[in-house]
């Protein structure tokens, strides 16, 4: 990144401490360990960047625009090939993805970092 330059990274974050068993398990289970926005915030200084903003997709970015087309989809997908067990499988990944939103939404979220080298 030249100097002066800015940078936008989006990262899946804890909002609050202490996430609940379910939720850790699901991350674990899909690869990801999310860290807090305030240790993302110090890895940002920690480059030598200054963090110039964050901003958190808000929930209708994640919900309206998101899941709720998704499990519509998944619904038309069940009926014509939910009887495969790999498919229906997936389509049950993907709504309980889904769930596990709906539950802990106020836990986690995705944030944008709005970075600038100086």
């Amino acid at each position: 990144l030249k100097k002066g330059g800015y940078m936008v990274v989006s990262d899946a974050d804890w909002f609050e401490p202490n996430p609940p068993k379910e939720l850790k398990e699901w991350w674990e289970i899909e690869g990801y360990i999310p860290v807090s926005e305030e240790e993302m915030k110090e890895r940002v200084k920690r480059a030598g960047l200054r963090l110039v903003a964050t901003y958190r997709l808000p929930e209708e970015g994640w919900w309206d625009n998101y899941y709720v087309p998704l499990l519509a989809r998944i619904a038309e997908l069940k009926k014509t090939h939910g009887s495969d067990p790999r498919n229906a499988a997936t389509l049950d990944s993907l709504e309980y993805e889904a769930d596990i939103y709906r539950q802990y939404k106020r836990w986690y979220g995705y944030t944008f970092f709005v970075m600038q080298n100086v």
